[in-house]
Protein backbone atom coordinates (compact mmCIF):
# COMPACT_ATOMS: atom_id res chain seq x y z
CA UNK A 1 0.00 0.00 0.00
CA UNK A 2 1.49 3.20 -0.97
CA UNK A 3 2.32 5.44 2.22
CA UNK A 4 2.96 2.10 4.32
CA UNK A 5 6.29 0.38 4.88
CA UNK A 6 7.48 -2.32 7.29
CA UNK A 7 11.16 -2.55 7.90
CA UNK A 8 10.65 -5.83 9.73
CA UNK A 9 11.41 -4.22 13.37
CA UNK A 10 8.11 -2.27 14.81
CA UNK A 11 4.99 -3.10 12.80
CA UNK A 12 3.48 -1.40 9.69
CA UNK A 13 4.08 2.71 9.51
CA UNK A 14 1.71 4.70 8.08
CA UNK A 15 2.97 7.98 6.27
CA UNK A 16 -0.54 9.74 5.98
CA UNK A 17 -3.38 10.21 9.03
CA UNK A 18 -6.37 8.97 8.53
CA UNK A 19 -9.00 5.69 9.44
CA UNK A 20 -7.13 2.49 8.35
CA UNK A 21 -9.08 -1.34 7.97
CA UNK A 22 -6.82 -3.54 8.80
CA UNK A 23 -7.26 -7.52 8.24
CA UNK A 24 -5.84 -10.68 9.40
CA UNK A 25 -5.60 -14.33 8.35
CA UNK A 26 -3.93 -16.35 10.89
CA UNK A 27 -3.56 -20.37 10.47
CA UNK A 28 -3.46 -22.31 13.71
CA UNK A 29 -2.23 -26.02 14.36
CA UNK A 30 -2.62 -27.67 17.57
CA UNK A 31 -0.87 -30.84 18.00
CA UNK A 32 -2.46 -31.81 21.44
CA UNK A 33 -5.70 -34.38 22.29
CA UNK A 34 -7.55 -31.16 24.10
CA UNK A 35 -8.87 -27.84 22.81
CA UNK A 36 -6.42 -25.05 23.37
CA UNK A 37 -6.85 -21.11 22.51
CA UNK A 38 -4.67 -18.74 21.19
CA UNK A 39 -5.74 -14.56 21.44
CA UNK A 40 -5.07 -12.28 18.47
CA UNK A 41 -4.80 -8.64 18.68
CA UNK A 42 -3.32 -5.13 17.63
CA UNK A 43 -1.14 -2.56 19.03
CA UNK A 44 -0.84 1.05 18.44
CA UNK A 45 2.56 2.63 18.60
CA UNK A 46 3.57 -0.59 21.27
CA UNK A 47 0.31 -0.46 23.07
CA UNK A 48 -2.57 -2.89 23.06
CA UNK A 49 -5.55 -1.45 21.25
CA UNK A 50 -8.71 -1.78 23.69
CA UNK A 51 -11.94 -3.94 21.71
CA UNK A 52 -8.93 -5.85 19.10
CA UNK A 53 -8.20 -8.88 21.16
CA UNK A 54 -9.98 -11.92 19.11
CA UNK A 55 -10.64 -15.64 21.19
CA UNK A 56 -10.12 -18.86 18.41
CA UNK A 57 -10.43 -21.93 20.28
CA UNK A 58 -8.24 -24.43 18.19
CA UNK A 59 -9.55 -27.72 17.63
CA UNK A 60 -7.65 -30.76 19.73
CA UNK A 61 -5.81 -33.36 17.81
CA UNK A 62 -7.81 -36.29 16.37
CA UNK A 63 -7.18 -39.32 15.20
CA UNK A 64 -3.08 -38.57 15.05
CA UNK A 65 -4.07 -36.14 12.54
CA UNK A 66 -3.79 -32.21 14.40
CA UNK A 67 -6.34 -29.41 14.73
CA UNK A 68 -6.31 -26.83 12.42
CA UNK A 69 -8.22 -23.37 12.04
CA UNK A 70 -8.08 -20.38 10.55
CA UNK A 71 -7.97 -16.98 12.28
CA UNK A 72 -9.27 -14.27 10.89
CA UNK A 73 -10.93 -10.32 11.93
CA UNK A 74 -10.99 -7.25 10.51
CA UNK A 75 -10.51 -3.58 12.64
CA UNK A 76 -11.27 0.12 12.09
CA UNK A 77 -8.17 2.28 12.89
CA UNK A 78 -7.70 5.80 14.05
CA UNK A 79 -3.85 6.49 13.30
CA UNK A 80 -1.87 9.79 13.31
CA UNK A 81 1.32 10.29 10.34
CA UNK A 82 4.01 8.23 11.56
CA UNK A 83 1.47 5.90 13.73
CA UNK A 84 2.34 2.05 13.70
CA UNK A 85 0.22 -1.32 13.76
CA UNK A 86 1.54 -4.58 15.34
CA UNK A 87 -0.47 -7.61 15.00
CA UNK A 88 0.32 -9.70 18.27
CA UNK A 89 -0.44 -13.39 19.48
CA UNK A 90 -0.22 -15.82 22.61
CA UNK A 91 -1.89 -19.27 23.73
CA UNK A 92 -2.90 -20.67 26.95
CA UNK A 93 0.13 -23.60 25.97
CA UNK A 94 2.70 -24.80 23.99
CA UNK A 95 0.82 -27.07 21.52
CA UNK A 96 -0.82 -24.33 19.09
CA UNK A 97 1.36 -22.43 16.54
CA UNK A 98 1.18 -20.76 13.58
CA UNK A 99 1.77 -22.88 10.58
CA UNK A 100 2.37 -22.25 6.90
CA UNK A 101 2.52 -25.07 4.19
CA UNK A 102 5.49 -25.67 1.78
CA UNK A 103 3.62 -25.94 -1.89
CA UNK A 104 2.41 -29.53 -2.04
CA UNK A 105 3.07 -32.46 -4.77
CA UNK A 106 0.03 -34.71 -3.47
CA UNK A 107 -2.01 -33.08 -3.55
CA UNK A 108 -1.43 -30.29 -5.50
CA UNK A 109 -1.71 -26.56 -3.67
CA UNK A 110 0.45 -23.98 -3.22
CA UNK A 111 2.53 -22.24 -0.54
CA UNK A 112 -0.13 -21.25 2.41
CA UNK A 113 1.41 -18.70 4.95
CA UNK A 114 1.00 -19.16 8.22
CA UNK A 115 -0.49 -15.06 8.75
CA UNK A 116 -1.48 -12.15 6.43
CA UNK A 117 -1.79 -9.16 7.11
CA UNK A 118 -3.10 -6.01 5.17
CA UNK A 119 -3.90 -2.27 5.59
CA UNK A 120 -6.13 -0.25 4.01
CA UNK A 121 -6.27 3.89 4.40
CA UNK A 122 -10.55 3.94 4.12
CA UNK A 123 -10.89 7.96 5.13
Amino acid sequence: LNGCTNDGTDGIHVEYAGTYNYQFSVQLKNADTQIHSAWIWLRKNGTDIAGTGSKFDVTSSHGGTPGFVIAAANFYVQLAANDYIELYWTTDGGNSVLLSYPPGVSPVHPVSPAVIFTANQIA
